[in-house]
């Protein structure tokens, strides 16, 4: 009895090995043929601890490279619009030119103001472009149309930030540029900035009538009828006057019923210009006397930027208009004046574009450089993860042998009887 619980408890014991060793070799055999070592922490807990973290070091790399990408294209696809724009701008530049000409004749002015219109509408589809992913380029953070089109002309919706993805740990990058910077501040020479979109407004107004055909200055011999167009609203007009002994700048609110303010202002003015002023009979009008030529240029007045502001008509002696008279508009519209600031303009753009392009550099530096950190995380996971193979082939011949060594031995035991022992 005693033999037989002998027997039974060394054949439990046994078998309990062979299945011990039977899968440490299954396990060897799949590591082989995997070529990847044991991935369960029991395995090798601090091993499993080291591929733990570069591991997470591994995601956080992927998805640097995922933004990086996403930064990249985000930026071609405003480097491409902002090209986009700067033929735009020209094309209005041109125009400009074309309009300066004296010569230049009523079909003329509407085919120019025709291609202006076009052109306007092409601005501001550069202005609402969107990136592949459907989002405005140019509405800071917001999603919906950064530029609408309304009764007071083109305005912004957007805001004034400016989307980033973050490439490293540390590290974040403006992925564009913000509407608001580029279309609608444009710096000119004078220290002031404007919208693109009032730039081009300008332009199509005096391509319009009655700016068409009004002039930024004007001149006569002499004598002339100046006549500020008013309202019943005060407005203020300034505008440089020139005579035979020099030219000043007057100032003077003006409105319908009313031109004490500016016969007083002109007046003040004689001793620097030569030139005074008398009311004209309607009341409205000043009769402008001097010995020699008098000039009025540079007009400005804010309150009513596209419509004539004056009318200058020259006199003879006895008071008489010798010829027709010259409307007088803003000189911000004069056809020079619009060359300069689409000059600036171009400037403008291409500054902005450069801002893209240095950002589009920093996104390719920040990918490269993504890529070689890859390429040692990749070696530093494959040092832990990839099988010895050499060894565990080794290993698992000897656990062959030490398994068939096992078994003859347990054959041999447990083939034997009492009376073996006895012998």
């Amino acid at each position: 009895m005693a033999a037989s619980i002998g027997n039974a408890l060394f054949g439990k014991i046994t078998m309990e090995n062979f299945n011990r060793l039977s899968g440490e070799i299954s396990d060897l055999q799949a590591q082989i043929s995997s070529g990847k070592n044991d991935p369960r922490p029991s395995a090798d807990p601090m091993r499993a601890a080291k591929l733990s973290a570069v591991t997470e070091q591994r995601g956080a790399i992927d998805r640097f490279t995922e933004n990086a990408q996403l930064a990249s294209d985000r930026l071609d696809q405003a480097d491409l619009q902002m090209a986009e724009l700067g033929n735009i701008i020209r094309a209005f530049q041109q125009i400009s030119l074309q309009a300066a000409n004296d010569t230049l004749t009523e079909e003329g002015f509407a085919g120019l103001r025709s291609e202006a219109e076009s052109l306007r509408t092409s601005l501001l589809t550069v202005a609402n472009a969107r990136d592949t992913f459907g989002l405005p380029l140019f509405a800071g953070f917001g999603s919906g149309e950064p530029f609408v089109d309304g009764p007071n002309g083109v305005e912004y919706r957007g805001d004034g930030g400016r989307p980033t993805l973050r490439l490293t740990e540390t590290a974040t990058l403006a992925t564009g540029l913000n509407g608001s910077e580029v279309f609608m501040s444009v710096p000119l020479d004078d220290g002031t900035a404007k919208s693109m979109f009032e730039m081009v407004d300008d332009l199509i107004a005096s391509l319009t009538q009655p700016l068409q055909t009004a002039r930024p200055d004007s001149s006569v011999a002499g004598q002339g009828l100046f006549t500020p167009i008013t309202t019943r609203t005060p407005a203020n007009l300034s505008f440089d006057l020139t005579g035979p002994t020099g030219t000043t700048r007057i100032s003077a609110e003006v409105m319908t019923g009313a031109p004490d303010s500016m016969l007083a202002a002109i007046n003040a003015a004689t001793p620097q210009t030569g030139v005074s002023a008398t009311l004209a009979p309607d009341g409205q009008g000043f009769i402008l006397s001097s010995i020699g030529d008098i000039r009025l240029s540079n007009f400005s007045q804010p309150d009513s930027p596209r419509a004539p502001v004056a009318n200058l008509v020259p006199l003879d002696q006895s008071l008489q208009p010798t010829r027709a008279g010259v409307l007088l508009r803003n000189d911000a519209i004069s056809a020079t004046r619009l060359v300069g600031v689409f000059s600036d303009t171009i400037t403008h753009a291409a500054a902005q574009r450069a801002e893209v392009g240095a950002l589009g550099r920093l996104a390719e530096d920040h990918a490269s450089v993504l890529a070689d950190r890859k390429l040692r995380i990749d070696q530093a996971i494959a040092g832990l993860e990839d099988l010895d193979v050499a060894a565990a082939i080794t290993r698992v011949q000897q656990l062959l042998l030490t398994e068939q060594a096992s078994q003859q031995t347990f054959v041999k035991i447990n083939g034997s009887s009492l009376f073996d022992y006895i012998r």
